[in-house]
């Protein structure tokens, strides 16, 4: 027992190995890194005649034509694997570089120690063996966030062709469609800038999910006042705007009817006989018949 004890407490003196880090994909990290940098977007690299004279395949559709242009083309000096901090690749989107694109990623940042990384393993292209992916799987789709909350954390995971299945948080893609609404870190938190709806694309190589976020004011006097179904879309308008602490304005009157009608269907105010017409008519369902009217 004392032997083994001895042993044990030098097993735990001695110098442990690193653990070896699993290889790079040129299309499954390579490629998420230039997207989730906007190397390969129409307004960068990814334009139809490329900028400064480096194109790739618009959102990385085409890897083949991307790791000719990263590795071949500029004699090689994209990517240098005898010295990679030194690859063009890596200076200009730092910003070690004059860059027309400006600063992409800093030299601390995962998606330089990705690229780094696959540099300095020799660039390679990926093996016919490389796994491709099946799916995107994104949490949360949806979420309401009442004040005092502002902060949501992504989460995504990559389901594969060989069944494995990898968190890409950091290797996904994330554009809001409202701009100024939230700023999204590298690990996927999203922090709101103002109460509001956004939506994010979050998209990870040829795929991408929304999430549709809700940053909702608090508001301690709100109670909710039942308002007449009108219509079978009322129900669902009704219980996401009760999640919202929003009141739904009551039926207009036929004069404000009558005038949106017109401008939302035909873009113009109808005219005086037609709005008298309109009041004067006591039938029940002259709102529906003007709508048939102005379709």
């Amino acid at each position: 027992p004392r032997l083994a004890r001895v042993a044990f407490l030098a097993s735990l003196l001695a110098p442990h190995p690193l653990r070896a880090e699993s290889p790079l994909s040129f299309r499954n990290d390579v490629q998420a890194v230039l997207s989730r940098a906007g190397c390969n977007m129409g307004a960068c690299h990814g334009n139809l005649n490329g900028k400064g004279g480096f194109k790739l395949s618009l959102r990385g559709e085409d890897a083949d034509f991307d790791f000719t242009a990263l590795t071949r083309d500029m004699m090689g000096r994209r990517v240098s694997v005898s010295s990679p901090s030194q690859s063009l690749i890596l200076q200009k989107g730092s910003g070690q570089m004059p860059h027309e694109g400006g600063v992409r990623f800093s030299p601390d940042s995962y998606d330089y120690k990705i690229l780094f990384r696959w540099i300095a393993a020799g660039a390679t292209p990926d093996p016919d063996s490389t796994p491709k992916l099946r799916k995107l799987n994104v949490s949360p789709r949806q979420q309401i966030l009442l004040e005092p909350e502002r902060r949501v954390q992504l989460q995504a995971s990559a389901e594969f062709d060989d069944g494995s299945v990898r968190d890409v948080r950091q290797l996904v893609a994330v554009e809001p469609t409202t701009v100024g609404m939230v700023t999204i870190s590298s690990q996927g938190l999203v922090t709101a800038l103002q109460d509001g709806e956004v939506i994010l694309l979050v998209r990870y190589l040829n795929q991408q999910v929304p999430v549709k976020l809700y940053f909702v004011p608090d508001r301690p006097g709100f109670r909710w006042q039942d308002v007449p179904l009108t219509s079978p879309i009322d129900k669902a308008l009704f219980d996401q705007f009760k999640s919202l602490k929003l009141q739904p304005s009551g039926l207009a009157d036929d004069s404000q009817f009558l005038r949106r009608a017109y401008l939302d269907n035909v873009g113009i105010v109808p005219t005086v006989e037609e709005a008298r017409a309109f009041l004067a008519d006591q039938t029940l369902d002259k709102r529906s018949k003007l709508i048939d009217y102005l379709k």
